[in-house]
C-alpha cells in the first residue's frame, strides 16, 4: 500500500515536470535518484499454497514458512509510530529553515515548499522549541513604560544599550547606539 502510494506520487511529479502548483518539488534531484532506482528494481510476485500437508511440502513450501517466520520477527521490532514521526521530523526541519514564525505562517511555508504537513505536527514542534517559547513569553510582558507611567523602575533607573557596527554611510557614520529606559 506504501509502495504502490509512492509510487503514484513519483509517477504523478515525473509528469508533472518534478512540480507541484507550478513550484518545484521539494528534493526534487533526491526523489528523480529514488524514482530511477525504483524504475530498474525488479519485483516477483508469486501464489505459494500456504496450507499443505508436511507430506506434500515442497521447497516452495518451506521457503515459504521461513520468509512468514522471518516477517513475524521483524513485524515485532518495527516502529509502528514511523509516520508521525516522519511527519515531526519534516515539521521540524521545516521550522529550522523558515524561522520561528506562527503555526499559519509555518503551514503556508510548508504548503508553498510542496511539503504536506498536519496543523498538529506544526503545533508540536511550535511547543517544543526553546526560543518560540521565549518570543511567546516576551509578547506577553508589559513593557516598563506602560500606559503613561514607569512600572517596575522609576525614571532612568535602568538601561538597556546596544551599539551596533554597521555599513559606512555617505556622511561617515559607521555606528548606531540606541538607548533604552528600562
Amino acid at each position: 500500500m506504501v509502495a504502490n502510494a509512492l509510487w503514484g506520487r513519483l509517477q504523478q511529479w515525473k509528469r508533472s515536470n518534478w512540480q507541484r502548483r507550478g513550484k518545484p518539488t521539494w528534493a526534487a534531484p533526491l526523489w528523480q535518484d529514488i524514482a530511477a532506482r525504483l524504475e530498474k528494481l525488479v519485483v516477483k510476485v508469486r501464489h505459494v499454497d500456504a496450507h499443505v500437508p508436511k507430506s506434500r511440502a515442497t521447497e516452495e513450501h518451506q521457503n515459504n514458512q521461513q520468509v512468514d517466520q522471518a516477517a513475524k520477527i521483524e513485524v515485532a521490532q518495527v516502529d509502528l509510530d514511523w509516520q508521525r514521526k516522519g511527519e515531526l521530523f519534516i515539521a521540524r526541519w521545516a521550522h529550522d529553515t523558515s524561522g520561528h514564525q506562527g503555526r499559519d505562517a509555518r503551514y503556508r511555508w510548508a504548503r508553498d515548499q510542496g511539503v504536506d504537513l498536519s496543523m498538529d505536527a506544526i503545533s508540536q514542534v511550535l511547543h517544543q522549541c526553546e526560543t518560540c517559547a521565549a518570543i511567546k513569553q516576551a509578547k506577553r510582558v508589559k513593557p516598563v513604560w506602560y500606559g503613561g507611567r514607569w512600572l517596575k523602575y522609576k525614571y532612568g533607573e535602568s538601561w538597556q544599550i546596544d551599539y551596533i557596527t554597521l555599513p559606512q554611510t555617505r556622511q561617515g557614520k559607521r555606528f548606531k547606539t540606541h538607548y533604552c529606559g528600562s
